[in-house]
């Protein structure tokens, strides 16, 4: 049972190490790649810390290197933050094989077929299946794993210029492990489970004075002009149609801690 169990783990990193190399080949769209260059450009700074929380095979990674940046990729999947080391041994990356959360400890992590997609959140995949976002997902992959804390990780690493968070409906489980305001925070959010989403601004608003903006799909362009307050963005996050082509990425910038961007 242990072989099988080591065996099925090596074909995993085989099956994540093979669509890395397919990516490489194709080098994720120039167009694409210049397009989120261009935009994160005007948050991130050369020597800025980034932490890529929910890094998968490090595809944000990269832009953020490429930035200049040094960079904590975070991914608890074996299969993938092995693909990670390996991909960026020679990089200003520091590679940690754990999950975030609000407190130190271990969780079960779902883990979809494709390793595209895991989460700590059964609530998060109950709703994106019955939407229909991801109806054609299997979610039979599960791994028991370490958790720890966003104040943990700042305390090891200092706190970041930019904290990408990317663990698909678990993002409120994480900020609740954080204290203290930092620079800029993106999570992403869907528009049929918006209500975890309002929690991470009331919460998040507490840390300090907060400024918000967001984009839809993968356009990479803000869709407010001006930064608002956390009323605004909750009144046009909450009456925001409840379809599958309405999910983004929400910006969230701590007036304090902007240091010029």
């Amino acid at each position: 049972m242990q072989l099988y169990s080591r065996l099925k783990q090596y074909y995993k990193y085989l099956r994540a190490w093979k669509k890395l190399n397919s990516r490489k080949s194709l080098i994720r769209d120039n167009e694409l790649t210049a397009k989120e260059l261009d935009f994160y450009s005007k948050l991130i700074k050369k020597d800025d810390l980034c932490f890529d929380i929910g890094a998968n095979i490090g595809d944000k990674t990269m832009l953020f290197l490429q930035l200049g940046a040094k960079v904590v990729a975070i991914e608890p999947q074996e299969c993938c933050w092995r693909v990670l080391r390996r991909r960026f041994q020679n990089c200003n990356v520091s590679v940690e094989s754990f999950a975030l959360a609000d407190k130190e400890g271990s969780m079960t992590l779902f883990i979809d077929r494709s390793h595209t997609l895991a989460t700590l959140s059964k609530d998060w995949i109950r709703t994106v299946s019955q939407s229909g976002r991801f109806s054609g997902h299997n979610w039979a992959g599960k791994l028991s794993v370490r958790t720890t804390t966003l104040d943990n990780l700042i305390k090891k690493y200092g706190k970041p210029a930019f904290c990408k968070i990317d663990v698909e409906g678990a993002e409120y489980e994480v900020l609740k492990g954080l204290s203290q305001s930092v620079n800029i925070i993106s999570i992403e959010f869907v528009s049929e489970r918006i209500e975890p989403s309002i929690k991470c601004i009331d919460y998040l608003s507490k840390l300090g004075k907060a400024e918000f903006n967001y984009y839809l799909g993968g356009s990479m362009s803000f869709e407010l002009a001006c930064w608002v307050d956390s009323g605004r963005i909750k009144t046009i996050l909450t009456n925001m149609e409840k379809k599958i082509d309405n999910y983004g990425e929400l910006y969230i910038r701590f007036v304090d801690n902007r240091n010029g961007n």
